[in-house]
């Protein structure tokens, strides 16, 4: 299996780990993500993790309905999303991507659709009052290829509020979720 499906299926893990976490009176607490209640938030990485394997051609539990147990609905697209993105050749073939334009699989498996679990794994623990604590290489990662992406397309409503600026000596998980206007 390779490195990225790898460090995507860790990520996705916690995720899960966090998701299995939530108690029925949290469905409707605020994230930090201001637009995301906690259902909003789960359903939303759930539709990003759609979105290679639907590239590929994926369908069948990759299409589950998010409806109301969305517990459930992440293991069933995880499940389908690991599958299509595993199989040979997969992560090379060109997938329409909502950044604009196309880009090899792997590429966004690797770079948004990782990223964004993991920040929003964060947002969930923080919401629920779980576990915060974020992978520090993968948090280098996202780091690094979000610094690269263009102000303008970053800082817009539904992506990520204006940077703050971390503590001195912040460490690396901190650096990235002032960098995405989070308040660690």
């Amino acid at each position: 299996m390779s490195e990225i499906v790898e460090r995507w299926k860790a990520l996705t893990e916690a995720f899960g780990q966090r998701l299995e976490d939530v108690r029925d009176d949290q469905w409707d607490s605020t994230t930090p993500c201001a637009d995301f209640t906690v259902r909003q938030l789960v359903s939303h990485a759930i539709d990003v993790q759609r979105v290679v394997p639907k590239g590929l051609g994926a369908s069948g539990a990759i299409d589950t309905p998010n409806g109301d147990d969305l517990k459930a609905t992440w293991k069933a697209v995880r499940g389908a999303a690991l599958e299509a993105c595993s199989a040979e050749g997969a992560l090379e073939k060109e997938i329409d991507s909502p950044l604009g334009g196309k880009m090899p699989a792997g590429q966004f498996f690797g770079g948004p659709a990782s990223g964004d679990i993991l920040i929003h794994t964060w947002d969930l623990a923080r919401a629920i009052g779980a576990n915060e604590k974020l992978p520090e290489d993968a948090c280098r990662l996202a780091l690094g290829f979000l610094q690269v992406v263009p102000a303008a397309f970053l800082r817009q409503p539904g992506r990520f509020d204006a940077a703050i600026e971390p503590p001195e000596g912040a460490d690396i998980q901190t650096q990235l979720l002032c960098f995405t206007g989070r308040q660690p």
